[in-house]
């Protein structure tokens, strides 16, 4: 029970986050077509607006680990929660201001899995490690899955304001829901640090603060390793999740409804996923032969994907609902193995910066794989060319990970 109510809290906290992020690209094909005040972006466009959230992901991410030694993990992510609900609220009055609200959402969601991070590694036991982790880390592909299946019906009733405003609405709340239980976990987790802005300000104490993550995974190369690999998966991930409704209902000519729908299966498949990969991590599989399998499968699944693409033929409903189930079981599934790996190569007291500073490079991964996807799915060569890249990518991932796992034994 001890480990149980941070896990709970982080993973709320942490699905909601996901929610925010991933709000934006899929509402906007779904009101495109019935609202004439919705902005209307093509897939470049999505690309583009993925970039600038995950650019204020990095700078939330690098600035994570002072923030928890400052504030505590719990406040920082209340903090941060409250911050993409503002760039929520400003994409909903007006789409002018859609990169800095990009940006702001980006902001929010950059420092919550390392501060909760800070917290689980310092609540669950060791032979526990990875399936909590991943038991955690099923809030992102709960909270994507939750985008699927509620904004569809939001936005048939209350359009692109009024849907952006209950998402922001309901990240308050999730953020006030853990007033009750931060003290206490913040007292665990912050070191006493005043908060606010520091007396002796500079630029170079800040840029400073902001490297620190990224010299601690420098220093080890298991974590060099790691950052790699979520380098790519990250990208096909945010990939997936971001032109999944997109892909269908242009491509394979599927409703909006049934889109989300198999959106939020996929992502289900990755809150299943997470949780079993966890498990047989901590109990039969090494990790880094897990991530290794992963990444075949994903190999496989983005290749069968860029087929159905090339066709423009979609398949009946449930051969199309497994594929993306398994898909998103393993794109969406990899996470909580990889943050377990990250946490115990860290440092001892390090695994807030270990994971701030593979984070930053995970979500670097994401700046450049989602809008390069975007563009190649914008181009001619369409989706078919988009998910045909990610197989390769992947299927280069999973022959690195097995080598590098047989070197380590």
């Amino acid at each position: 029970m001890q480990s149980f109510f941070p896990l709970l809290i982080t993973l709320l906290i942490q699905a909601f986050s996901a929610l925010a992020l991933m709000a934006v690209p899929v509402l906007v094909p779904v009101v495109a077509a019935v609202e004439q005040a919705a902005p209307r972006l093509s897939a470049a466009g999505i690309g583009a607006f993925l970039l600038f959230a995950y650019l204020g992901a990095v700078l939330g991410s690098l600035s994570a680990g002072s923030f928890v030694e400052r504030w505590g993990a719990i406040r920082t992510s209340q903090v941060a929660l409250g911050v993409s609900a503002a760039g929520l609220a400003l994409a909903a009055f007006t789409r002018d201001a859609l990169p800095l609200a990009a940006l702001l959402i980006g902001m929010g969601y950059g420092p919550i899995t390392p501060a909760s991070s800070h917290v689980l590694i310092r609540t669950t036991p060791a032979p526990r490690l990875n399936l909590v982790f991943s038991i955690k880390q099923t809030g992102v592909p709960l909270g994507v899955a939750l985008s699927g299946f509620s904004i569809p019906l939001l936005a048939a009733g209350t359009g692109w304001t009024g849907t952006l405003l209950t998402l922001a609405l309901a990240c308050v709340a999730v953020a006030l829901a853990a007033r009750p239980i931060q003290p206490a976990l913040d007292a665990q987790t912050a070191t006493g640090h005043p908060g606010g802005v520091p007396a002796a300000f500079s630029v170079r104490r800040v840029l400073a603060q902001l490297a620190e993550p990224l010299t601690v995974i420098w220093r080890h190369r298991a974590l060099r390793a790691l950052a790699a690999v979520s380098f790519v998966l990250s990208g096909i991930q945010v990939s997936l999740s971001s032109y999944l409704v997109s892909y269908l209902t242009q491509d394979l000519a599927v409703t909006a409804v049934l889109a989300g729908s198999v959106l939020g299966l996929s992502q289900m498949g990755g809150v299943m996923g997470r949780i079993v990969w966890g498990f047989l991590s901590d109990h039969l599989v090494a990790p880094l032969r897990m991530l290794g399998t992963l990444a075949l499968v994903i190999a496989l699944s983005a290749g069968a994907t860029g087929a159905l693409a090339w066709w423009h033929v979609a398949p009946p409903t449930l051969v199309l609902a497994a594929l993306m189930f398994v898909f998103g079981a393993t794109a969406s599934g990899w996470n909580g193995v990889y943050l377990a790996e990250v946490a115990r190569q860290a440092p001892p007291g390090a695994a807030g910066k270990a994971t701030s500073g593979t984070l930053a490079v995970t979500f670097l991964g994401v700046i450049l794989g989602a809008p390069l996807f975007g563009l190649v799915a914008a181009s001619s060569a369409g989706f078919a060319a988009a998910f045909g890249m990610q197989a390769v990518l992947a299927l280069g991932v999973a022959v690195l990970l097995f080598a590098f796992g047989a070197r380590r034994r």
